[in-house]
């Protein structure tokens, strides 16, 4: 019966000892290392980051910045070791954070910003392009079928047949007198238009004398 009683309180003891252990070990963690096995939980987190980063090859990618948080997660046990618990922890959540914190991923390069597309200049459409004509009233002779380009005064392959066509017919009336008149569009000042018209109108001029055989005297021009 005493022999029982021995045990019970024996086993009793046990469990009061071990109850103690684990009250005393919360917010710690099971980590052997030199005389200690248990630590606060920070100094072994320091120590499973500096370990993920190594694995991960980050010292050799930023091996300075590699080798701080190393040392910060030494430093943090040598302090803990001697007996300056809060500053051990302090400096292990430091390391911690810093072994997390290696090799940024850069940002994406922002893409460029597209230059503006300038605004297509819109040309007047030129008026199309008449049958050739000739009208003779009085022995007057008034041609209406020359198109030009804008601002240009050159006359186009397409209108000199139509010229030549009438040159032929001009020369069937031997009285029959030609007034050129040349026309522009109303952009422009009026000055810079007449001018341009009567350039026009002499083009035509000069095309009708030495392409279609007219007589200069008969052939007179207006702007």
């Amino acid at each position: 019966m005493k022999h029982r009683i021995k045990t019970t309180r024996l086993l009793l003891l046990a469990l009061l000892v071990s109850i103690a252990a684990l009250y005393g070990c919360a917010g710690m963690e099971y980590a052997p290392k030199r005389a200690m096995w248990y630590y606060h939980k920070e100094l072994p987190a320091a120590d499973r980051a500096v370990e993920a980063a190594r694995a991960a090859k980050k010292d050799e990618q930023c091996p300075a910045e590699f080798k701080a948080a190393e040392k910060m997660r030494d430093d943090a046990y040598d302090v803990y070791w001697a007996c300056h618990t809060a500053e051990g922890i302090d400096k292990a959540k430091k390391a911690k954070d810093m072994a997390d914190a290696l090799c940024p991923t850069p940002p994406p390069t922002p893409a460029p910003t597209p230059a503006p597309t300038p605004e297509a200049r819109v040309m007047p459409t030129p008026a199309p392009t008449p049958a050739p004509k000739v009208e003779c009233e009085k022995e007057i002779a008034v041609i209406k079928i020359v198109n030009f380009d804008f601002d240009k005064y050159n006359i186009k392959m397409a209108y000199k047949k139509e010229l030549q066509m009438a040159a032929e017919i001009i020369k069937k009336y031997p009285k029959a007198l030609i007034s050129v008149d040349g026309h522009t569009c109303s952009m422009g000042t009026d000055n810079y238009n007449m001018g341009l018209s009567i350039r026009r109108a002499t083009a035509v001029k000069e095309f009708l004398i030495k392409n279609g055989g007219v007589d200069a005297s008969k052939i007179s021009i207006h702007g």
